[in-house]
């Protein structure tokens, strides 16, 4: 009975994390749910603790993943409750570490007597708090890694909706600001079973360093957060104007319901409509003062953005870097050049070779950008989604797939080689543009190689039509916010059918200016919309490198490390102690 009830509260747990998250937004949660963990992983039994305590982490991820996956539900149920399965081992590595070689409880609790032993209580409970949050930080990263990777949805990404420890992102990832609520939750549970010991002992109760150490952590980082959310909003900036075009395309595991005509017509007519708006806000504030030539040029947009994939035809890639298409799909970018004097940007298949359906040639999913006077560069996705844009040589992978889908897998996508940023004009001066497409923008490793020391602002173009109007377009977005915050760079972000926004160098929709949000919604806050968004971009002038941005996740690899190392040394003790 009692393993029953133990196991029932690790998958409540687990129940309480995934309430973190969208669509239930109780991020507070993520400074408590372990409370419930941590006193089962470390009063699991002696014998065999480290496999009961794997157990018990592993049930907490089962409840934890299911609930914040059903989204994927809508694709493949099966793949779904598999892929919790999977990511439910990283918690269960997490278990088997806390409960053994992580447990601060394996020894019997003795008061301390005197200012020293006191210290040395204080040091002890950091350190297992410290070597748990550098532990859960390190499974993060290698979760975000490891067989393609899956890295949506650490601890650290609902810090989205506290922007102000948010911005430590800029230093440790948002994969470090995992850290702060395990290595809080630790010393917070250390410290109530003293509370409860001193009580049936009868002792009095002393002050608990460890607890005011660890809250003067979580201070630092507040004040951090604050003092450079400030310097960010105040940086100069080069400002420009984006247009983005959204048509929420309707689509059943990769089929697009729409014929190629009306999509094509649908985007057209939504840009016109953009720029109608644009020579509409254009006449009313000439209207009201000022020189005509001035104003236009702040109410032109810089770039106009259509989403992934959104164009029903390829251009060929040739081997001098250069691309066209069929007269049909190049007189597509002719027509929207002659509209205005702005950079196009769309996603768009390219292919090698003599036809796109030869099994010889390769299929890129690219992001376009053509200004309108001859210039076309183009970007070729690198972090292909797996069951999605490619499978591996696996018969029972193509089965699962067509299973999901009903339909055969086709010859899949080539994963392209470049890091190097596209250029663009913004007002009269050239920076650089991060591209990424779909859920590249969640993985901050394909991101930050981008990064130059110039002015710079990140383009996503995604669909998330795969997954209906759930919760997974929400997520996604969620998880790209960090990368601005990470590499001090702004994002203008595109989707099909999702989040289509403008997010600032800080991780908000919100313009630190004019403190209007610039995202797409309808009236009723819903972002499953058919519209354009016109919307300013302040890109940093300086263009410095981010910490993070110059050397990645080094803060989650050395909690890693740092768990590995400890295992040795008590390994090593323990040797030395048997002889």
């Amino acid at each position: 009975m009692i393993g029953l009830v133990r196991i029932l509260l690790s998958a409540l747990s687990g129940v309480a994390l995934a309430l973190c998250f969208t669509p239930f937004d109780q991020a507070w949660l993520v400074w408590g749910w372990m409370w419930l963990l941590l006193p089962l992983l470390w009063t699991a039994r002696e014998k065999r603790r480290g496999l009961r305590g794997f157990g018990l982490a592993w049930v907490a991820g089962m409840g934890f993943w299911v609930i914040n996956l059903k989204w994927l539900g809508s694709v493949t149920w099966p793949g779904t409750v598999a892929l919790s399965a999977y990511l439910s081992l990283y918690f269960g590595i997490f278990g088997a570490y806390a409960a053994s070689f992580g447990n601060p409880w394996k020894k019997e609790y003795l008061i301390p007597k005197g200012i020293p032993a006191r210290f040395r209580q204080m040091w002890i409970s950091l350190g297992y708090a410290a070597l748990l949050g550098g532990l859960w930080c390190g499974l993060e990263w290698v979760r975000g890694w490891l067989m393609t990777g899956f890295g949506w949805n650490g601890l650290g990404v609902t810090f989205a909706q506290n922007l102000i420890l948010a911005q430590n992102a800029e230093y440790v990832g948002v994969i470090g600001l995992s850290f702060l609520p395990v290595f809080m939750s630790a010393v917070a549970v250390q410290t109530a079973r003293r509370f409860y010991l001193q009580f049936r002992a009868n002792e009095v109760k002393m002050l608990h360093w460890d607890f005011a150490s660890a809250l003067l952590v979580i201070m630092i980082a507040f004040t951090a957060g604050t003092m450079r959310l400030s310097t960010v909003t105040n940086a100069p900036k080069i400002e420009g104007r984006v247009l983005l075009v959204q048509q929420n395309i309707p689509q059943i595991a990769g089929e697009v319901l729409w014929a190629p005509q009306e999509i094509v017509d649908g985007f057209v007519d939504l840009t016109e409509k953009g720029l109608d708006e644009v020579e509409r806000e254009a006449a009313e504030s000439l209207q009201e003062a000022g020189s005509e030539e001035v104003i236009v040029s702040l109410q032109s947009p810089d770039l106009v953005v259509w989403p992934e994939a959104c164009l029903p035809d390829f251009l060929e890639l040739r081997k001098d870097g250069t691309t066209v298409g069929r007269p049909g799909i190049e007189s597509i970018f002719e027509y929207v050049g002659s509209m205005g004097d702005f950079t196009f940007v769309t996603g768009l298949n390219e292919y090698t070779g003599d036809d796109p359906m030869d099994p010889g040639s390769d299929v890129f999913n690219s992001f376009i950008s053509d200004d309108g006077a001859g210039s076309r560069q183009s970007y070729q996705k690198h972090h292909l989604v797996i069951l999605g844009e490619f499978i591996p040589d696996l018969p029972f992978l193509r089965e699962l797939y067509f299973d999901a889908a009903g339909v055969e897998f086709g010859n899949g996508i080539t994963s392209g080689n470049s890091f190097e940023p596209l250029t663009v004009k913004i007002g009269d001066r050239e920076v650089g543009m991060m591209p990424s497409i779909c859920f590249e923008d969640t993985v901050p490793r394909v991101t930050r190689r981008f990064v130059r020391n110039e002015p710079q602002f990140l383009v996503n173009i995604t669909n998330d039509g795969w997954f209906g109007e759930t919760e997974g377009a929400a997520q996604h977005f969620r998880n790209s916010v960090f990368r601005t915050i990470e590499l001090r760079r702004p994002m203008v972000r595109c989707a099909n059918r999702g989040v289509t926004g403008v997010i600032s160098a800080a991780g908000s929709l919100t313009d630190p200016y004019t403190k209007v949000k610039r995202h797409l919604v309808d009236e009723s806050g819903s972002h499953f919309h058919r519209g354009f968004l016109l919307a300013p971009v302040y890109i940093p002038a300086g263009g410095k490198v981010t910490l993070y941005a110059a050397f990645g996740d080094w803060f989650a690899a050395s909690g890693l490390v740092a768990g590995v190392l400890w295992v040795v040394i008590c390994f090593l003790r323990k040797r030395v102690l048997n002889r």
